[in-house]
């Protein structure tokens, strides 16, 4: 495994929140330049982008990362197992996978680059190149993401009551890695999602987001339980993840993460001890 050459990193607000992108090795700099006029050119219609997928049904985004939202959450329209999220739940892998593409086609060769935005992020690492220890995303993210170990290419993207996408299952925290970030964070959505088959949680309230507030409008949304029996934990975290293997059989995601009280499961190739950030005393 080798180290990451030293970063160059830039941010840029836009919807959701602020979106950080980073290169190293040769290209990073023309990387960061092609960046930032790709979340330019974005924020443009990522607005409109976002309120025609809150609103679901037959829409056509303006916007590239609308578009592409939307193409990531075809494959799960035939999913057994409940309601799909908005696919609003997409948009802000959407918006990484977008400008990691731009950033790939301006670097040439680089060691890596990174793109995160919220609880997403879109990854190009070289063979043996791991995650740097620095990384601008959630720390749960990247706790994840160096689980996987070198070489990690696609889109990471966190789900459960602890993200920043709204859930309707109890679990504290869902994290996929699939072939896009926007896969993964609808992915996230749906495994979170799938808990409430199996432990009914407390209802809260809408997301302050106005946005969020419009994709999630009419659906029972969770927020974290009080005292939870152990068989309870185990009958939510055993419906997510049959729901998070469903999709790995179909290839809409490579590996996932779930904890919920203290306990979790994993799924894939990834080791569960490294997961130190998840707040789990025993993976199974």
């Amino acid at each position: 495994m080798f180290a990451a050459s030293v970063p160059v990193e830039k941010t840029f607000e836009i919807w959701p929140g602020r979106l950080s992108f980073a290169a190293g090795g040769a290209g990073a700099r023309d990387a960061l330049d092609a960046a930032t006029d790709m979340a330019r050119s974005l924020a443009r219609a990522v607005i409109e982008d976002a309120e025609l997928l809150a609103q679901g049904g037959d829409v056509l985004p303006r916007g590239v990362a609308g578009r592409h939202a939307l193409e990531a959450v075809v494959p799960f329209r035939d999913v057994q197992g409940g309601d799909l999220p908005p696919p609003l739940a997409a948009l802000p892998g959407a918006i990484c996978d977008t400008v990691l593409d731009a950033m790939r086609r301006a670097a040439g060769e680089a060691d890596f680059i990174i793109v995160a935005l919220g609880n997403a992020a879109a990854l190009h690492m070289e063979p043996g190149i791991a995650l740097p220890p620095d990384a601008d995303m959630p720390p749960v993210l990247a706790e994840f993401a160096r689980a996987l170990g070198p070489g990690i290419q696609g889109g990471v993207a966190l789900g459960g009551i602890h993200s920043a996408m709204p859930t309707c299952g109890a679990l504290d925290m869902v994290a996929v890695q699939s072939k896009s970030a926007a896969i993964a964070g609808f992915a996230a959505a749906l495994a979170a999602d799938a808990a409430a088959t199996g432990f009914t949680p407390p209802k809260g309230d809408m997301p302050r987001d106005r946005l969020l507030a419009a994709g999630w409008a009419g659906r029972a949304i969770a927020r974290a339980p009080g005292l939870v029996e152990p068989e309870a934990i185990w009958d939510a975290l055993s419906a997510s993840v049959r729901q998070a293997s469903a999709l790995r059989d179909r290839r809409l995601l490579s590996a996932a993460a779930l904890g919920f009280r203290g306990r979790g499961r994993t799924i894939g190739p990834i080791d569960g001890d490294r997961l130190l950030r998840f707040g789990v005393s025993e993976w199974r």
